[in-house]
């Protein structure tokens, strides 16, 4: 398995930050700091925009495992 990129790495810390900020919300919304929030809970805190970003980002992260894996 090779190192990571650097866009590769970016766009891993782009997702914790997407992740980092909307567990803010959660918590700021008076969340249980104890559960996780987010769709399968009904506490979403992430912005439209956000949820495509992830999409994007997301395709790209795993479209590279994928291609790791048959190699």
């Amino acid at each position: 398995m090779s190192e990571p990129t650097r866009p590769e790495n970016e766009r891993y810390q782009r997702l914790q930050e997407i992740f980092a900020a909307a567990r803010q919300r959660y918590l700021q919304a008076g969340g249980d700091p104890t559960l996780s929030g987010g769709s399968l809970n009904q506490q979403d805190y992430l912005t439209d925009d956000e949820k495509q970003e992830i999409r994007e980002l997301g395709q790209l992260v795993f479209e590279r495992d994928q291609t790791n894996a048959t190699h």
